[in-house]
């Protein structure tokens, strides 16, 4: 579980820079207000979706282990250095050569990876019976619903 957990915070770093554009153009379109009155049928189309988003995610975090281990840079490092990254009041993180050779490297292979993970969560969606909208604003509920979000881990755990 442990190892799972740091895969998932590797993720999310790389996540981050490689979907900066994509930040600032969600920044524009409005977003949807958390969903009311999700039905059993809806809840359960998003519990589908949210269990084949972790199979991408699975998927994901071995391509990005494969392509560290094929450059020779530990997980742990790259996660290190991304998280520094990401945050100003970090401590700054001392690069030798390599690392910032390998950094500079892996940017657009994070990018990509990044924008394949994105087209098959949406995929995933489309081939649901959820909007787009819907299905986010069922992700924005289940984070203030606490009656949703127990349906939620009832379904989820099943």
């Amino acid at each position: 579980m442990n190892v799972f957990i740091k895969s998932i915070n590797l993720l999310l770093a790389f996540l981050m820079i490689g979907s900066a554009t994509l930040n600032a153009q969600q920044m524009q379109m409005p977003q949807p207000a958390p969903a009311k009155n999700v039905t059993d049928n809806e809840l359960e189309q998003f519990v589908e979706v949210a269990k084949e988003f972790q199979e991408i995610s699975v998927a994901t975090d071995r391509m990005l282990f494969a392509k560290l281990e094929e450059v020779g840079m530990s997980g742990q490092r790259f996660q290190e250095i991304m998280m520094a990254r990401q945050n100003p009041n970090a401590p700054e993180v001392e690069l030798t050569p390599l690392e910032e050779s390998t950094i500079e490297n892996m940017q657009s292979f994070l990018q990509q990876l990044s924008m394949s993970m994105q087209q098959q969560q949406i995929k995933a969606v489309e081939n649901s019976e959820l909007s787009e909208q819907r299905f986010q604003g069922i992700a924005m509920a289940l984070q203030t619903d606490q009656q949703l979000a127990e349906r939620f881990q009832v379904l989820i755990d099943q």
